[in-house]
């Protein structure tokens, strides 16, 4: 994706925007990259991946950090290339960044209203079609800049309008987060009990033959269980570690209910329960032997 480098922040993100909506309407889907092989979880909750646009976002950040306090911030890490680069580059930033503290958390809370615009819609869009990867990787960009957020928050002096205004974005992707957190519990568990759990012939109450007893365990148990292995590695590859386990757990309770409420109701039919008297008076006379 093709982004604009060089002028005003503001101007730079309404053209990111752009090409980030343009990326999703050609393929239904949102760019995403890895946003560092060691940072995932932690105390703030990292996520694995975020959007590229959440992330060039950040990095646009830092520039404006280092131009306002002619120090890194320390939180984002860059390598010594790009630390190499910038060091060649700096005449030029010097003209094209002059911002000053204040300055940068009245950017910081302009551009962060903004993309969060931005997200917005694409969680409407995502909410719309049932798209689980759209969501997740909407909520990966919420994440991440909510924690930066709250860095500057932590670290910065700045006036406190600016500083209030700061706080008021950081509130704001803060309860984006657990709410998305919340719709994407719920379109999995509505997946799980209307398509994984369903089993049309357990439905089928003009057959007579005994439900895959004797034989084998029941396909929808088999495919649950591998639907569930799968999920799991996803959560955990696209949303934040501590929001995987919530939507997780969620979703591993949902089944078991469904389950429960499936299984404890069912009549065990009379050649089943021969057979499970004759296998346990066999054990018994087994462990009789033993001992």
């Amino acid at each position: 994706m093709e982004v604009m480098e060089d002028g005003n922040l503001m101007d730079k993100l309404g053209i990111l925007i752009k090409r980030d909506m343009e990326y999703y309407q050609s393929k239904q889907a949102i760019l995403q990259q890895t946003v560092c092989p060691g940072v995932m979880g932690g105390k703030l909750d990292f996520p694995r991946s975020a959007s590229f646009a959440s992330i060039k976002l950040v990095q646009w950040w830092e520039d404006e950090y280092i131009a306002a306090y002619k120090q890194p911030s320390g939180f984002f890490q860059t390598t010594k290339k790009e630390t190499s680069s910038e060091d060649s580059d700096s005449t030029e930033d010097e003209i094209v960044k002059n911002s000053d503290p204040p300055k940068f958390m009245s950017l910081v809370s302009k551009s962060s209203e903004e993309f969060l615009d931005h997200l917005h819609i694409l969680t409407q869009e995502a909410l719309d079609h049932a798209d689980l990867s759209v969501l997740t990787g909407t909520i990966g960009a919420a994440a991440l800049l909510k924690n930066y957020l709250w860095f500057y928050i932590q670290t910065t002096e700045s006036s406190s309008y600016s500083l209030a205004e700061v706080q008021k974005s950081s509130k704001r992707y803060n309860e984006m987060c657990e709410a998305l957190a919340e719709r994407l519990l719920d379109l999995y568990c509505r997946l799980i009990s209307l398509y994984i759990l369903q089993d049309a012939e357990c439905l089928d109450w003009e057959c007579h033959k005994p439900f895959f007893e004797c034989e084998r365990g029941s396909y929808t148990i088999q495919m649950w269980w591998t639907f569930m292995q799968g999920t799991k590695e996803d959560l955990w590859n696209t949303v934040p570690p501590k929001m995987a386990q919530r939507v997780f757990s969620g979703m591993l309770n949902e089944s078991l209910t469904i389950l429960t409420v499936r299984y404890t109701q069912v009549t065990k039919n009379c050649k089943y329960s021969i057979l499970g008297t004759e296998k346990e008076d066999s054990s018994k006379t087994h462990i009789a032997r033993l001992c």
